[in-house]
């Protein structure tokens, strides 16, 4: 049985706004009703992945 895509369009600004207040991957995929692993993905090409602390540690700054 085939699934439905999702509209992205629709789902990018809460999933920009939740992911500004800090919800966590798995919170923002029960709240939006999709698995984590397609929020996770989203968030990569949307470029809402936070770096690591020791990437940003380790980056030089003039």
């Amino acid at each position: 049985m085939a699934r439905a895509a999702i509209d992205w369009t629709r789902l990018d600004p809460d999933l920009r706004r939740m992911a500004r207040c800090g919800f966590s991957i798995k919170r923002q995929a029960r709240k939006l009703n999709l698995s984590e692993r397609s929020i996770k993905k989203r968030r990569a090409e949307l470029g809402l992945i936070k770096k690591s602390v020791a990437q940003e540690s380790t980056c030089y700054a003039p």
